[in-house]
């Protein structure tokens, strides 16, 4: 314990007076160094003595990334909720030690020992490339492009060199997913305080919401959904020309159903959303029950409804 004291303060001074340089305080101390979590972890990206992070989740989950994006494998040590150590997996080829603990008297960690540089070979398996590490990084991707579980592996494969099982790959895609589109089930929940609070915003602004009872004494279901602003009823009617386009699309989500949207125009030939919707499935009744609500906020006058089907007019 005494020698790796030493080591620790002979290593702490020198990475401190390294970075005199920098910003400091009155007394000629070094500025802190935080890390900032909004920014992407990337191969280069040096950690330092001195380093302050918001929680040991964050100093694990940036050690666990950056070390998969240079292909080594690294296990905590002595991990309990004032401390934690890491070292390389390999370790009597390897020589690689982080020691992070919490600051006295804050909430905030900070690395108090590192020995940085690994003398291990690249870990092709690599355990530390987790789901939610990989989620990450097929974020962007999956954004706009639909992948599959071979398609996650295939990606990690060749932009990271790490093999990962199939497994992990299908809940890695469901965190990105999650990412991407929210958590559908807190949506669907979250209907009733939006709809409440785009009329507290607005008396004019109207809203539908039909649910479902399976039974007695089970929850309601969610069965059709219809939303229209007071300033788009306005503008149709006061500066748009009287032609609106009908229109509906496949919602993707583990939900499903159909979103129906309505479309005014502008007369320099720009689009307005006027009212949306969404429905079970596009069917005949669905869009007489859209429409019924649609004429009750716009008013029954001459309009012209063209759609992908056909042209209707309705007076």
């Amino acid at each position: 314990m005494e020698k790796e004291h030493v080591i620790e303060d002979e290593y702490l001074t020198d990475e401190l007076d390294s970075a005199s340089d920098n910003s400091s305080d009155s007394e000629g101390r070094p500025a802190i160094v935080r890390f900032r979590e909004d920014e992407e972890m990337t191969k280069n990206f040096k950690f330092k003595v001195g380093m302050e992070f918001s929680s040991l989740k964050q100093f694990k989950s940036a050690i666990l990334d950056h070390n998969v994006l240079n292909g080594k494998e690294v296990r905590f040590k002595k991990n309990d909720a004032r401390r934690c150590r890491v070292v390389c997996k390999k370790k009597d080829k390897c020589k690689y030690l982080v020691l992070c603990s919490r600051v006295v008297r804050t909430t905030t960690f900070r690395i108090k020992t590192l020995f940085p540089k690994h003398k291990c070979g690249w870990a092709f398996w690599n355990k530390n490339a987790k789901a939610d590490l990989v989620a990450k990084r097929v974020f962007d991707r999956m954004k706009n492009n639909k992948m599959q579980i071979n398609d996650v592996v295939d990606d990690i494969k060749q932009r990271f060199s790490v093999e990962i099982p199939g497994t992990r790959a299908f809940k890695a895609r469901k965190l990105a997913r999650q990412l991407i589109e929210g958590d559908s089930s807190k949506q669907y929940f979250l209907l009733w305080s939006y709809s409440a609070e785009i009329k507290r915003a607005s008396k004019g602004n109207n809203f539908k919401l039909d649910i479902e009872t399976s039974g007695p004494g089970l929850q309601p279901r969610f069965g059709r959904y219809y939303i229209c602003f007071d300033g788009c009823k306005k503008a149709i009617n006061n500066a748009c020309r009287p032609f609106i386009g009908l229109d509906g699309c496949h919602l993707k989500n583990q939900y499903g159903g159909i979103l129906l949207i309505v479309v005014g125009k502008y007369p320099n030939d720009q689009y307005l959303p006027l009212a949306f919707g969404v429905v079970e499935t596009e069917s005949k009744d669905s869009w007489s029950w859209f429409m019924t609500l649609l004429m009750q906020d716009i008013g029954e006058k001459i309009w012209c409804f063209i759609s992908d089907q056909q042209k209707v007019y309705i007076i």
